[in-house]
C-alpha cells in the first residue's frame, strides 16, 4: 500500500506546494480534483492538455498520479435538459482522463437519502458505458445510502462492470456496519480501487478524531486491506487540525498537520 494527499488539500493547492510537502514526507501519490484544473470551473469539464501537463509535473518530481476525483452534482441523474448537459461534461472529462490518464477516478455519487434508485441505477449504467470506453475504473466513494455491502453490491449489480468499483472510506463503513466492517471489507475484496482512512465514534457523525482515537481500529482496517490483497492508495482525511470550514487558500492548508501526523502513524503500520 501506498499513501497520497488530495492536492486541493495542502498547502495553497498548487502542484508545487504539493509536490514539495510529498517529497519532504514521503508520500507517494498525489490525487486532483477536476474542480481544481484550469479551466474546469468555467467549461464544465477538464481538457486532456491541462491532465496530461499535470501528470508530467507529477510523475517528473518522482511522484505518481495516484486518481482525479470528481463531485458528481446531484442533478445529473434527473433525465432533463440540464442532466444531459451535465453529463456531456461528465463525458469529455472521462475522455481527458482516458487520453491524459491517471486510471482512476474517486467519485462521489449524486445520491441522498430520498434519492430515485431506478435514476440511480440507469445514470450508472451510462457512467460504467464512459469508464469501459476510457479504461478508467471508478471509485465510488462509499458515503450517504451506500454507506453498507448490501446498497453497494446491489448498486454494482445494477450496473455490472469490472471498472464499477469503491472508494472504501473506513469512516462510512464503520457507520453502516459498525463492529461487522472488517468481515465487509474481505467481502468487498478486489472491488476496493482506493481506500481513505478517518476514525469516528457512533453517534457523532462526521465529527473528526485522531486515528487511534475512534471506534474504528485502523491497525485491523489495514491488515484486514493486505490480507485481501489491497496494494493501491491509502488517503487520511478528516483530522482534528483540518480545516475545511475556515480555510483561506495560500495562508495555509487545510490538512497540511493532519496529513503529516497521520502520514507517520499509518506507515509505521502498514
Amino acid at each position: 500500500m501506498k499513501l497520497a494527499v488530495e492536492m486541493a488539500n495542502i498547502g495553497d493547492g498548487s502542484p508545487e506546494a504539493v509536490i514539495r510537502y510529498c517529497k519532504d514526507l514521503g508520500i507517494e501519490g498525489i490525487s486532483a480534483g477536476w474542480s481544481g484544473v484550469r479551466g474546469f470551473q468555467d467549461k464544465g469539464y477538464v481538457e486532456a492538455s491541462e491532465v496530461k501537463a499535470l501528470r508530467a509535473q507529477i510523475e517528473d518530481a518522482g511522484l505518481e498520479f495516484a486518481s482525479m476525483v470528481a463531485w458528481l452534482p446531484l442533478t445529473i441523474i434527473a433525465g432533463d435538459a440540464e442532466a444531459k448537459r451535465l453529463f456531456d461534461g461528465l463525458r469529455k472529462s472521462m475522455e481527458a482522463m482516458a487520453e491524459a490518464g491517471p486510471d482512476t477516478l474517486v467519485a462521489f455519487a449524486p445520491v441522498r437519502t430520498d434519492t430515485p434508485w431506478d435514476q440511480l441505477v440507469s445514470f450508472y449504467g451510462q457512467f460504467m458505458d464512459l469508464a469501459e470506453q476510457g479504461a478508467i475504473r471508478v471509485a465510488t466513494h462509499t458515503h450517504g445510502i451506500l454507506n453498507n455491502y448490501e446498497a453497494l453490491t446491489r448498486l454494482m449489480e445494477g450496473a455490472p462492470s469490472p471498472y464499477n468499483g469503491l472508494c472504501y472510506c473506513s469512516g462510512n463503513i464503520w457507520h453502516g456496519h459498525g463492529e461487522g466492517m472488517y468481515d465487509v471489507t474481505r467481502k468487498l475484496g478486489d472491488k476496493i480501487f482506493f481506500v481513505h482512512i478517518r476514525n469516528v465514534k457512533t453517534g457523532m457523525g462526521e465529527k473528526e478524531f485522531w486515528l487511534h482515537e475512534g471506534d474504528v481500529d485502523i491497525p485491523r482496517v489495514l491488515q484486514v486491506l493486505k490480507e485481501i490483497g489491497y496494494d493501491g492508495f491509502v488517503r487520511s482525511e478528516h483530522l482534528p487540525t483540518d480545516r475545511y470550514r475556515d480555510h483561506v487558500p495560500a495562508v495555509s492548508g487545510v490538512s497540511d498537520v493532519g496529513s503529516a501526523w497521520s502520514t507517520g502513524y499509518l506507515r509505521a503500520i502498514m
